[in-house]
């Protein structure tokens, strides 16, 4: 007979906690922001064309938790915006501008609500920069179990992060609820024989009558 506790519910976190709604757009003023504290002449548009997610050799930066990626990922973007600052200095804006993206509070919530009745893990593409805002956000000690793509080295929708994660849960892939905002990632998801539930933060409900059914 399966028993709750062999089940898991897995979470990502941009979409899902932090919001993504309206194209990105409160995400998009964050990185806006944060450029302009040290070059204020850049138009926003300028800004969000030259950002760019890989280092100089085409890795991305969510990849990747080698100290020379990550370094050369900084140099790039201050190369493209024209800017000149210390590592220490660009990353303290990048986390303080980056913590202003709002937040569900309320799918944290459910999400540490659900420690009697199952597992619970977490499966996000996010850079090493966007760790202090995820583990403040979501509070990475309260979940059984953590799967960073910067810290596995690989990102979703690759199907190998999701063979990963089950190899480590040692579970059949019918014991996962996976929710996620992304189609692509939804559908590498299914791919593997995860059950899966496609919604937003803002769509709790929706959240929540998919792990109810999964774990009744």
């Amino acid at each position: 007979m399966q028993k709750q506790n062999d089940k898991i519910v897995i979470f990502d976190w941009g979409g899902i906690v932090e919001s993504h709604e309206n194209d990105l757009q409160d995400l998009k003023e964050a990185k806006i922001r944060m450029i302009k504290r040290f070059n204020n002449t850049l138009s926003h548009q300028q800004i969000l064309e030259r950002w760019t997610d890989k280092t100089s050799t085409g890795i991305s930066i969510g990849a990747t938790n080698d100290e020379k990626d990550i370094k050369d990922w900084v140099d790039l973007i201050q190369r493209n915006m024209n800017i000149n600052v210390t590592f220490e200095e660009f990353k303290k804006a990048y986390e303080e501008e980056l913590a202003l993206v709002k937040y569900y509070k309320e799918v944290v919530e459910f999400a540490h609500s659900l420690k009697d009745k199952c597992k619970i893990a977490i499966l996000s593409n996010l850079t090493p920069f966007d760790k202090k805002r995820i583990d403040k956000q979501y509070d990475l000690s309260k979940f059984d179990y953590v799967y960073l793509s910067f810290e596995v080295g690989m990102r979703k929708p690759n199907k190998k992060i999701y063979e990963y994660v089950l190899n480590d849960l040692k579970v059949e892939p019918k014991n996962i609820l996976f929710i996620d905002d992304d189609t692509n990632n939804i559908l590498t998801a299914k791919e593997c024989g995860w059950n899966t539930c496609q919604a937003f933060g803002y769509e709790l409900e929706k959240i929540k009558s998919a792990v109810d059914e999964f774990i009744k």
